[in-house]
């Protein structure tokens, strides 16, 4: 399997303005909550991204992503 750290985005730059531009109404509406969830981000990087928001969005468990479950 390929690591795939510093692959280069797929999305498109317009797409990518898109996101930041509904992260930064994200932040405004929920300050405390967005910050909170910045700094769990942060905490939890070595976990990978893709495995923290497929657990957040109920896509996977502990066990799925391991090859339990």
């Amino acid at each position: 399997m390929q690591g795939g750290h510093h692959m280069p985005a797929i999305a498109t730059l317009e797409e990518l303005k898109a996101v930041q531009a509904a992260l930064s109404t994200l932040k405004e509406e929920h300050p405390k909550a967005y910050d909170a969830f910045s700094r769990f981000f942060k905490d939890n990087r070595k976990i990978g991204y893709k495995n923290v928001i497929k657990m957040m969005i109920g896509e996977a468990t502990p066990e799925k992503l391991k090859g339990m479950g």
